[in-house]
């Protein structure tokens, strides 16, 4: 079987990465068509060329998360190939209930909803992170028999990290965010919990936060630390991804995502599967999406959403708490072990293909 990864999709990305390690190692070939043209008017003749070249004998196209601009071409290239769709997101659902960035029912909000409808309905199959995830889909039209089930995972280099050692046994216990600083992580709710985590200091062992990353509320979150005084956060910049399996190989805690919005619920972040596979206590918003996979006290801490109080507490539980937080991150990397492996992702997708058949 030959699969070609199809449209301006972004090679670096933890998603697609797992998803192609993953079937190479089950022996699949992997054909990847890739163009990093924004304007569609100029990608779409490349793209077309470059399958022309090297992708006429797949035998699945696969268009990778976010990509949703590029289903038209690629479902006329498929042709009677099956077409898969990874979109991870809903375009609709992210910039416009996520990030804010058009307001609803604007006619930006109605095109991104409509090319969520559109590009979904042109696939065979529909790939969802969670099966929480996969009800949105459904409710953009997507048939929930043409909806399949492939987690996320994590890259084998977070894996290595809980193979090599086990957390520092000196100094503070080292709480760690890394990330982009989305609206969904909920950054800001970690500010405010860390501000109130300082007011019990005393009645706490040592303990450090670390916010690894820049984004869209780097400045926000930074600020409002500042405005609140709050002395135990520290904000170290961008690090490059290859870079984060060594700041988590120092962490006791990994941070998930807290926000409030419904997104956040749905999904199970790339962070709390790193954190896991490197065998450190992780601590997320709870979700449905989280409890598909993680059972809440005994892999992971899962908390409110949007709560600092309650995240507050989640943190003393495990800054507290070493023999827990230890027994949470053995139990943690063996649930990551079992199903979120590049091998596990890449057998998953392959079973989601087993008896689809093409539109």
């Amino acid at each position: 079987m030959r699969f070609c990864f199809f449209g301006g999709w972004d090679p670096a990305y933890p998603r697609n990465r797992i998803l192609r390690e993953g079937l190479r190692r089950a022996g699949v070939e992997v054909i990847e068509v890739r163009v990093r043209e924004h304007r569609a008017f100029r990608r779409y003749p490349a793209l077309l060329a470059a399958f022309m070249r090297s992708a006429r004998p797949a035998d699945v196209l696969l268009v990778p998360e976010f990509r949703h601009k590029d289903m038209p071409l690629a479902r006329w290239l498929a042709g009677r190939r099956r077409l898969v769709f990874d979109p991870l997101v809903s375009r609709h659902d992210t910039l416009v209930g996520d990030w804010g960035r058009h307001a609803a029912g604007s006619p930006q909000a109605r095109w991104n909803l409509r090319l969520d409808r559109w590009s979904l309905s042109l696939a065979d199959l529909v790939l969802c992170d969670t099966w929480a995830h996969g009800e949105l889909y459904e409710s953009l039209g997507v048939p929930r028999c043409r909806l399949r089930r492939v987690l996320v995972g994590a890259e084998d280099e977070f894996f290595m990290v809980g193979a090599a050692a086990a957390p520092p046994v000196s100094g503070p216990v080292r709480i760690v965010y890394v990330g982009g600083f989305l609206p969904l992580h909920g950054t800001r709710v970690v500010v405010d919990a860390v501000a109130l985590l300082e007011r019990r200091a005393g009645s706490l062992p040592e303990f450090r936060v670390e916010m690894v990353g820049r984004g869209i509320e780097w400045k926000a979150a930074r600020e409002q630390a500042e405005r609140l005084g709050v002395r135990r956060i520290s904000f170290t910049g961008s690090v490059s991804y290859a870079e984060a399996p060594r700041v988590l190989a120092a962490a006791h805690v990994v941070l998930g995502a807290f926000g409030a919005g419904a997104k956040a619920g749905r999904v199970i972040p790339h962070k709390v599967y790193q954190g896991l596979a490197a065998g450190r206590a992780v601590l997320t918003g709870e979700g449905a999406g989280l409890r598909e996979v993680c059972e809440p006290g005994r892999h992971l801490v899962a908390v409110p959403r949007g709560d600092p109080e309650a995240l507050a507490e989640g943190l003393a539980r495990l800054v507290g708490r070493s023999e827990e937080r230890e027994a949470m991150a053995r139990a943690g990397r063996a649930l990551a072990l079992e199903v979120a492996t590049p091998d596990r992702v890449g057998a998953s997708l392959l079973e989601a293909l087993a008896g689809t058949e093409a539109a």
